[in-house]
């Protein structure tokens, strides 16, 4: 439900947060591996990363397409083939679909697909040409530099030394965007942060800093950051019932594997390879 593909606005990140903790950081490659396997679970049914997959958006955002389900209405697919289409490895794929594309999403006409009948085809070839792995390096650009920095900068703002919060933060991202308003993730944030209005202990061994005077337990934030945002997006319940199961079941760092649910509420073992 990615509803802006806007970045974190710096307005909303310096409401809320506090002084960076010295053992906050981007998450490692293990972590990063489990982070990614998981977000497609979730995203789409599987751990294992579909570049090429493509469907209708039952959530009315046009197409849904690539790892993380990128967007014709809401303008991160455009984002993926306008690099792709400025690499050494474009093959025409997309050039009879352009205009409608850009069309869409600067206009953000959601779920509109007039025009737009062979963009799964394309987007599969693409998937499959000989020049794939730069398609796939063209997700992988705009994931991170639309959804992980803006997600792992909010992390890092806070405090957070978990991977399972990195996790919970660049999912909410992801799903329900960047963006400020309250149903994405800075809204969410803020809205949290709004509710402390003091001191909240725990037993994680990691605080973040709420608006630089309260100390919340990071595992309790989570928690609390994870309510609001089933309560401002109702469709997350999956992901929030996932994360939490993760929260009572697995170590808060990963170096190994997890245990997950996905959206049908199945146990999933998802590992670092």
């Amino acid at each position: 439900m990615k509803l802006s593909v806007s970045v974190f606005g710096a307005a909303t990140a310096m409401a809320f947060l506090g002084h960076a903790n010295a053992n906050s950081s981007y998450l490692g490659t293990c972590a990063s591996n489990i982070v990614e396997s998981l977000t497609n679970l979730l995203q789409n049914g599987k751990a294992s990363l579909n570049f090429g997959q493509c469907t209708k958006d039952n959530s009315g955002n046009g197409y849904s397409a690539g790892i993380i389900n990128f967007s014709t209405g809401n303008g991160d697919a455009w984002q993926v083939v306008k690099l792709y289409m400025h690499s050494t490895g474009y093959g025409g794929e997309f050039d009879a679909y352009t205009d409608d594309i850009d069309t869409y999403a600067s206009n953000g006409s959601g779920s509109s697909t007039s025009g737009l009948s062979g963009f799964c085809p394309a987007w599969e070839k693409a998937a499959n040409s000989t020049s794939n792995y730069i398609f796939f390096e063209c997700q992988d650009d705009v994931l991170n530099s639309n959804y992980f920095s803006p997600a792992m900068t909010a992390s890092n703002g806070l405090g957070i030394k978990f991977d399972v919060t990195k996790a919970a933060i660049l999912d909410s991202a992801i799903v329900d965007g960047p963006g400020d308003d309250s149903s994405s993730l800075g809204g969410i944030m803020v809205a949290v942060a709004n509710s402390i209005n003091g001191t909240m202990t725990g037993n994680s061994g990691n605080s973040v800093m709420i608006y630089g005077k309260y100390h919340v337990d990071e595992i309790v934030w989570l928690k609390l950051f994870l309510q609001q945002r089933e309560k401002v997006n109702p469709s997350d319940k999956p992901n929030v019932a996932s994360y939490n199961y993760i929260i009572a079941n697995n170590p808060y760092n990963w170096d190994s594997s997890i245990v997950a649910l996905d959206s049908s509420g199945d146990k999933q073992t998802i590992s670092c390879n």
